[in-house]
């Protein structure tokens, strides 16, 4: 009778491990981020993050004023920059994994790189606002 209880002890504690790690993962897409870094070309002073996914990227792109400068783009593997001078705009990169990654709220003058999620090559980009 004890062996039966013992076995019984460590096959549900098996099965609770099991359900505890599969409980705990992640979804595959959630963990999917891009990392970006604004780089003020005024001060020299950067900023580096992660952003999620905005939408997928065969979304339409919002309008660019014609305010809003930027030139010199890059787009190399996964990796896109491009630099811009504007009051209030954003930033964005389409990546193969099918989303969009945005970020900013930027103001003044800055070189922007972004770098898609592991495994991902960047498509495309742009900037949109004033």
């Amino acid at each position: 009778m004890k062996s039966w209880n013992a076995l019984g002890i460590v096959g549900a504690s098996a099965l609770c491990a099991a359900g505890i790690a599969v409980g705990t993962a992640p979804p595959a897409d959630a963990a999917a981020k891009a990392s970006y870094t604004w780089l003020d070309l005024v001060t020299g002073r950067g900023y580096s993050g992660t952003t999620a996914r905005l939408s997928g990227n065969e979304a339409e792109v919002p309008p660019r004023s014609p305010s809003l400068d930027c030139r010199d783009p890059y787009l190399s593997g996964s990796g896109y920059a491009l630099s811009c001078w504007g009051d209030d705009f954003h930033v964005f990169v389409d990546c193969s994994d099918g989303d969009r990654y945005a970020y900013g709220r930027g103001a003044g003058e800055y070189r922007i790189i972004f770098t898609c999620p592991s495994g991902a090559t960047a498509l495309r980009g742009g900037a949109y606002g004033n």
